[in-house]
């Protein structure tokens, strides 16, 4: 993290001296890509992505977080607040579109880490590291893991043709809840 300092004098009136200060984040510039993407489970151990995702939301060298508007009422019309979010607030998504291009082996891997959360008591959530869009790694929370086939039902949705093939025959989707950064 690099901190800049700024001074500056100058009078007022004959007012006592203030002195103020704001942090100030400065970020990397967003990289090539350079992965197809990483989780790491404290337990269960490290799983890299076989490729990218097709698509992912809310991330793109950085987390896209949107800023948070509150409205209410009042005698005279309204008053209105706007502030930036927080990561916190943030859900990511990533989705593997094309058909049979995810290897059933790493859908199961994804389950596990899926279906054995970490003990939130112990401090070590899952890492996070889409590296595919991304230099930086984040914490999460994995909320959801999908594969829609045909029939259109919700959940996990397999066939003959992956247990024969070998390949998820379907669009699967991984979401996430940022946890934090890393």
């Amino acid at each position: 993290m690099t901190t800049l300092t700024s001074s500056a004098t100058f009078t007022i009136g004959a007012g006592a001296v203030v002195i103020e200060s704001a942090p100030l984040t400065i970020l990397p510039a967003i990289g090539a890509a350079t992965g197809r993407g990483r989780l790491i489970h404290p337990t269960l151990g490290t799983l890299d992505y076989p490729n990218a995702p097709d698509e992912w939301v809310n991330i793109d060298g950085d987390l896209i977080v949107a800023p948070v508007w509150a409205s209410t009422k009042t005698l005279q019309g309204s008053a209105n607040a706007l502030w930036q979010g927080n990561v916190r607030d943030v859900t990511v998504s990533e989705c593997w579109i094309q058909e049979l291009n995810i290897p059933i082996a790493f859908l199961r891997q994804l389950l596990a880490f899926f279906q054995n959360p970490p003990d939130p008591d112990a401090g070590t959530p899952v890492q996070w590291w889409p590296n595919y869009t991304s230099p930086l790694g984040f914490q999460v929370a994995m909320t959801g893991v999908k594969v829609a086939g045909d029939s259109g039902a919700d959940g996990i949705v397999l066939d003959a043709l992956a247990n024969r093939s070998g390949w998820v025959d379907g669009k699967l989707t991984n979401t996430m809840q940022i946890l934090g950064r890393v």
